[in-house]
């Protein structure tokens, strides 16, 4: 069974180049940019577009080493189109939070990435399907055997792998930036279905 091993997810990591890092972390947010999609339109509530531009923002970066809009804004423009949870009652809520928070570091560790920005984006995905399948599956929250009943679930399990399959392909991906970022792109972006729709690596 997979888990969620952040040491692990280090050690893959040590020596990998920041911008591969930083690809690892867009297609996590690519994953759950759909579930943003889903909550704008089923609330009404913020604009879709922002976090589509901003993430082909960092697909420029990740290719080029620069970002043509400043990164501050970019950040700040995530950040509004965050909802606040306890104004929503739609199961993909808590997805929405994460899709556009996820984004906003995203951006933030192209002007001064670290290891924990990596760590901070899986782990956000992870909570948007460990929050999804409790709410889905009506877990009660103090049931002891919450954890493994989320961390079994086939949606968890996918989640895992498809972080775990990406990041080696990543490690063992031949090539120079541009080149290795334009294969990535058209296999990484624009995702008809997201984290919380079970899919295969692409």
């Amino acid at each position: 069974m997979e888990i969620f091993n952040e040491t692990k997810i280090l050690l893959w990591i040590n020596g990998m180049p920041d911008w591969r890092r930083i690809a690892f972390m867009t297609y996590c947010c690519e994953r759950m940019f759909p579930n943003y999609v889903d909550f704008s339109k089923e609330t009404e509530f913020g604009d879709a577009s922002v976090l589509r531009n901003s993430l082909d923002y960092i697909w420029e970066w990740i290719e080029f080493g620069k970002l043509n809009e400043d990164a501050a804004t970019l950040v700040k423009a995530c950040e509004k189109q965050a909802p606040d949870t306890e104004d929503f009652t739609s199961i993909y809520t808590s997805a929405a939070l994460d899709a556009a928070a996820a984004t906003a570091i995203t951006i933030n560790a192209t002007a001064s990435p670290t290891a924990m920005h990596l760590i901070d984006v899986a782990s956000l995905s992870r909570d948007t399907v460990d929050l999804f399948v409790q709410f889905q599956e009506d877990i009660d929250p103090n049931d002891p055997r919450l954890e493994g009943m989320v961390c079994g679930s086939q949606l968890m399990q996918n989640e895992l792998r498809i972080q775990k399959e990406s990041l080696e392909f990543l490690v063992n991906l031949e090539g120079g930036r541009e080149t290795v970022t334009k294969v990535l792109r058209a296999r990484w972006s624009n995702l008809d279905n997201g984290s919380l729709k079970l899919a295969q690596l692409g």
